[in-house]
């Protein structure tokens, strides 16, 4: 008796492990204070035929949101694919420490965004743009692809991405 519920909880433990419903709401929630600074062209930074609103906000799935990829195990975002989202954009200055949320980050793509360095918190002044994103390389220490071509650093600052690990 004791070896049928054994096989029993063995079942419905690996029927449930490794499955994962969907992105955690830190993550969700941090997709969302991104959204505004990546208003998309011809793609949507929302999951098919979603509308936004309160209501479905709350119970979306951001792992199957276009330009999002996450774990399938512990359904945190590994991949964001941001090209081109500021295409027709000013020169801007990006605020990386929205991107510490992401904590399995891999890899980060804002190719062709018109960024031109970082800013302090969302501040208004320049900030430097290496020292912003060493801070953000020792939060995110699985982040092992970062795409900042096609925007507007000048020769100084992408020399000196070279000194990153």
């Amino acid at each position: 008796m004791e070896l049928k519920w054994l096989a029993l909880v063995l079942v419905v433990l690996s029927l449930g492990a490794g499955l994962c419903d969907g992105c955690l709401e830190e993550e969700r929630s941090a997709l969302f204070q991104l959204k505004p600074f990546f208003e998309f062209i011809n793609y949507k930074f929302q999951p098919n035929n979603f509308e936004l609103n309160p209501k479905k906000e709350s119970s979306s799935n951001c792992c199957e949101w276009e330009r999002v990829e996450c774990n399938p195990i512990t359904g945190r975002v590994t991949h964001l694919f941001l090209n081109y989202s500021g295409y027709n954009k000013m020169d801007w200055y990006l605020n990386a420490s929205l991107f510490l949320p992401f904590e399995e980050l891999q890899s980060l793509s804002l190719i062709g965004n018109s960024i031109a360095g970082c800013v302090v918190n969302q501040g208004l002044l320049p900030f430097n743009f290496i020292m912003s994103f060493e801070r953000l390389s020792s939060k995110l220490d699985k982040l092992e692809n970062l795409d900042l071509s096609e925007n507007h650093f000048n020769d100084s600052i992408l020399a000196s991405l070279s000194e990153l690990d």
